[in-house]
C-alpha cells in the first residue's frame, strides 16, 4: 500500500453529503503507523553488529593490521544503518508478526474512536474507517451500542473496497466509494431527521500522528 498523501476535499465533500442525508458521524482517519517500532532500529543494529564483528575477524584472520579502527567503526555504523532501515515499512513488517501488528492497529483504533468521543453519540450512530498504512492494515470500527443487522454485512463490503483501491495507491477513490456505498446502504434505514442535528466531529479527514 504506497502511501501519498492527497487532495482531500472531495473526500470531505462526501462526507458532508453523507451527514446531511444519514443520521450517522462518519469518521475517516489515516495513520502512518500503530504499532510500536523503537526496538526495530536497535534489533537490526545489533545483527548488523555482530555480522561485521565476524566479517573483520574473517577478513583479518592472517594479518598483522591493527583491527582497533574497525572494531570502533562498526557499532557506530551498524546503529546509523539499522536506524535508517527502521524508517522502511516492509523491515518494519518483517520484524513485528503479524497477529501483533493486527493487535496494535485495532487498539489504536479504539483508543482514536473514544478520543474523538464517537462514544458520546446520542444515537450509537457513529462509524469509523481507520487506515494505518505501514501494516497495511484497515479497521471498520462502528460504535459498540449500534444494532443494525447488516452491520457485518456492510463491513466486510467496505474493507473489501477500500483494500482494493488502497492497494492500488488510490486512497481518495477509496474513500469515495466507501462513503457512496455507506450512504446507499444506511440512509434508508437511518435517515436524517433533522437538519439541526448537532455534528459532533467536524466534516474532515482526520490525518493522526499521535
Amino acid at each position: 500500500m504506497a502511501f501519498k498523501k492527497f487532495n482531500t476535499e472531495k473526500v470531505e465533500q462526501a462526507i458532508a453529503d453523507f451527514e446531511s442525508s444519514v443520521d450517522f458521524e462518519l469518521v475517516p482517519v489515516i495513520t502512518y503507523r500503530s504499532s510500536y517500532t523503537s526496538h526495530v532500529g536497535w534489533m537490526i543494529s545489533l545483527i548488523l553488529l555482530l555480522i561485521f564483528l565476524g566479517l573483520i575477524d574473517l577478513i583479518f584472520y592472517d594479518s598483522w593490521q591493527s583491527r582497533t579502527m574497525y572494531y570502533i567503526a562498526s557499532p557506530i555504523i551498524a546503529v546509523i544503518l539499522g536506524h535508517w532501515l527502521d524508517k522502511i515499512d516492509v523491515v518494519d513488517r518483517f520484524f513485528i508478526p503479524k497477529k501483533e501488528r493486527d493487535r496494535q492497529v485495532f487498539e489504536k483504533a479504539q483508543r482514536v474512536f473514544f478520543l474523538k468521543q464517537l462514544n458520546e453519540v446520542h444515537s450509537a450512530n457513529a462509524l469509523m474507517l481507520f487506515v494505518s498504512v505501514m501494516e497495511r492494515k484497515i479497521v471498520v470500527l462502528p460504535d459498540p451500542r449500534l444494532n443494525f443487522s447488516r452491520l457485518d454485512e456492510i463491513q466486510k463490503h467496505l474493507l473489501t473496497v477500500l483494500g482494493s483501491e488502497f492497494q492500488k495507491g488510490h486512497f481518495e477513490d477509496g474513500f469515495l466509494k466507501a462513503i457512496a456505498y455507506l450512504k446507499e446502504s444506511l440512509g434508508p434505514t437511518f435517515p436524517k431527521k433533522s437538519a439541526d442535528s448537532a455534528n459532533l466531529i467536524a466534516n474532515k479527514l482526520i490525518w493522526w500522528d499521535q
